[in-house]
């Protein structure tokens, strides 16, 4: 049987006023259609989710827990955008990190400015083909793009400067290919080496396995699209959760606490750390005790793990 969807879209005011007949206490209607309007229903319906109640089966109904407020919900969503920011900062640090790593290790080694050209130092699988990675540089380099398109025009200006002055070879280097490609390219190309002593010798620079390094910049290429794009994190299971090891107290939840402890030892590792840590405690407590769980955080999180996070 064929299922077709079939809700019709509503006003502000109607949805206003199906979250009060869902029993979400709303003291301020007219900031209440404000923040509709800035949020979005649905996108306050997700934070909500934490607040709904359960029949005896262990369904989850529509309708909110007694004397659940929408500010509540308006509060949540204020401390998310604020951690956010500064996920997004640390990770533009660790990628910066990262892709200056691999390029150093590996040019040294082989002695060449393009070394990511040679097919035989990698193994190929359903997520990574060295002629796709090629494929994805010719995006960001854009040779062919033509003079005055939208393309040429959006192209580094040491992209341009290297085909103005270079025929050969086709791609520009290492450390110029490091400044346009994401960090997901690089954490794909970084699993496909296919030389363990390459791997190593990267993770190294991190005091990290190879196995750790590997899930955690997996995992930070999530984190970073998740955020990049708005999305939630209060009250969100990750997909891709980070590989617990014995370099942080990492939880078997798949919650957002495990995301900032590797994003702290990636920061303490290279001296960047600044106020980072104090910047996440002040944005937590923020957050009512009661609901730091949703973060994946105790209460007492950073006594609990003292010597992680003040040494």
């Amino acid at each position: 049987m064929t299922k077709t969807f079939s809700k019709d879209p509503k006003t502000y005011p109607e949805l206003l006023q199906k979250l009060e007949s869902d029993g979400l206490k709303i003291t301020d209607q007219t900031a209440a259609l404000r923040h509709l309007k800035q949020i979005s229903y649905y996108r306050l319906k997700g934070y909500g989710l934490a607040f709904r109640q359960y029949d005896e089966t262990g369904k989850r109904l529509s309708t909110y827990q007694p004397n659940v407020e929408l500010v509540t919900l308006i509060h949540m969503s204020m401390i998310d955008a604020e951690l956010r920011s500064l996920i997004l900062a640390a990770i533009d640090r660790i990628e910066v990190e990262v892709r200056n790593v691999i390029n150093h290790e590996l040019s040294i080694k082989y002695n060449s400015s393009h070394w990511f050209l040679d097919e035989n130092l990698f193994q190929s699988s359903d997520q990574f083909k060295h002629q796709d990675f090629l494929g994805k540089i010719k995006q960001f380099t854009a040779k062919k793009a033509d003079a005055g398109s939208e393309k040429e025009k959006l192209r580094e200006t040491f992209i341009h400067h290297y085909y103005q002055a270079y025929d050969t070879p086709e791609y520009p280097p290492c450390w110029m290919i490091a400044e346009v490609l994401p960090l997901g390219s690089w954490s794909k190309l970084y699993e496909h080496l296919v030389q363990s002593k390459d791997r190593k010798q990267v993770s190294k620079q991190f005091d990290l396995s190879p196995e750790l390094l590997e899930s955690w910049l997996h995992a930070l290429t999530y984190l970073r699209n998740v955020c990049a794009h708005q999305g939630r994190l209060f009250n969100r299971t990750f997909a891709f959760p980070p590989k617990q090891g014995k370099k942080a107290p990492l939880k078997t939840q798949h919650q957002l606490y495990n995301y900032i402890c590797i994003l702290f030892l990636f920061l303490k590792e290279f001296n960047h750390e600044y106020d980072w840590l104090e910047r996440i405690e002040a944005v937590l407590k923020k957050c009512p005790n009661e609901l730091l769980k949703f973060y994946g955080f105790d209460e007492n999180w950073l006594e609990k793990d003292e010597d992680y996070w003040m040494n």
